[in-house]
């Protein structure tokens, strides 16, 4: 069986397909890191003179208004809820002219508390959130800003009572570690769970073509499989060494941030944010990566000996894994269990970080949930592979 095993790890080093998805890979790093992101632009930065210019207006106002019987009710709001507001991003500037990290994350911290109850308490056409939340008819935009506040105010408050070196790339989330987890939560597990089916779509048809080599190794079919199944999963794992050389890159410019950092995650049964450190929150995406592997890899070699077609196999390893685009619509989960479906579990960094939750209106879209999923689906692929390949008159070719 080590024999061959490693027959079938030198033919996958050396197919030509999957050194071009490895190169391509390489590619899409590297210029993600030199070109994509020293132009993030996070919505929530540290600007001192937009703070600087909000606090100067405000507090403008709070100098020249004058209250009385006749002044009108939302003048009166104004001057109530300005002081407090002020009194952070006072010791918001204060703390960028010091070159205070520490007490920058605590009235930051704050500010987004305040700011947050405020405006989505107020209800619509009072206040708002930051502006780029409302742009391109965004329908819900003030339930975005809510999220992205809280998220903020939980994410500052890591920083203010955590041990992590501070920088103002820390604040803005450029940080190598900090670039992979919104990636993780952006279109990375699309990017390896397509890798994986490439890598994967023709590792049992390509012994088409060295039949007489393949039936001189004497081993049962049922393992043959499971050996070209653990070469798949190694090598959908390896497509982790290209994408490194991007991370690394932007380590080299933005610093690489600690794995102490705090990573904010929303519970929609609580209706508030706790707080894992970014080494619990990369263990736990590459958990649901790896299971996620597992399934895509049993599933395809369930359709390669059954099908018989690698057409087919990346036809339907397509379906599985983009298949929540044809039914998603945000609140879904409210009416309908789509926890239930592997589809669902495709945006790995949403769901750990609980944005799905949020989006979707439920509290069954976690990591827990994913899991179980993920293993009786693999499961029950590789107990049916299992009964085929282990009839008589089976033949792998």
């Amino acid at each position: 069986m080590r024999a061959y095993f490693k027959f079938e790890f030198i033919q996958f080093m050396f197919n030509k397909k999957n050194l071009a998805v490895y190169v391509i890979l390489l590619f899409f790093a590297c210029f993600y890191a030199l070109k994509i992101a020293p132009f993030y632009d996070p919505i929530e930065k540290v600007d001192r003179d937009e703070i600087e210019a909000r606090y100067l207006t405000r507090e403008d106002f709070l100098n020249n208004v004058v209250l009385d019987e006749n002044t009108y009710p939302l003048t009166r709001f104004a001057a109530a809820i300005y002081p407090e507001w002020n009194e952070y991003d006072k010791q918001r500037l204060d703390a960028i002219d010091n070159n205070d990290l520490k007490k920058y994350a605590e009235a930051t911290y704050n500010w987004y508390e305040y700011s947050d109850s405020l405006i989505f308490r107020s209800g619509k056409g009072l206040l708002y959130y930051n502006p780029r939340y409302y742009t391109a008819g965004n329908l819900y935009a003030t339930e975005d800003g809510h999220y992205a506040y809280m998220y903020s105010a939980s994410r500052f408050k890591g920083y203010a009572e955590g041990t992590s070196n501070l920088s103002m790339d820390v604040f803005e989330e450029r940080t190598a570690l900090q670039t992979l987890q919104r990636l993780l939560h952006g279109y990375l597990p699309l990017i390896l769970l397509v890798s994986c089916i490439l890598f994967t779509v023709d590792i049992v048809l390509k012994d088409k073509r060295n039949p007489t080599l393949i039936k001189g190794f004497p081993i049962s079919i049922w393992r043959r499989l499971l050996v070209k199944g653990g070469v798949a999963l190694i090598g959908s794992i390896l497509a982790i060494i290209p994408l490194s050389v991007g991370f690394f890159l932007i380590a080299i410019q933005n610093g690489l941030g600690d794995l102490d950092l705090p990573v904010p995650i929303f519970s929609y049964e609580a209706r508030a944010f706790t707080v894992i450190t970014m080494g619990e929150y990369l263990f736990q995406n590459a958990l649901l990566i790896l299971f996620w592997f597992l399934l895509l890899i049993s599933l395809l070699l369930l359709i390669s000996i059954t099908i018989r077609n690698e057409f087919a196999n990346l036809a339907l390893g397509c379906v599985v894994v983009f298949a929540e685009f044809y039914y998603y619509v945000r609140g879904l989960g409210f009416v309908k269990d789509i926890q239930w479906y592997p589809s669902s579990y495709v945006h790995v960094g949403q769901i750990i970080a609980g944005y799905r939750e949020y989006l979707n209106n439920s509290v069954t879209l976690t990591l827990t949930n994913g899991l179980l999923v993920m293993i009786a689906c693999t499961a029950i692929c590789l107990f049916i592979t299992f009964i085929i390949s282990n009839q008589k008159r089976f033949k792998i070719l």
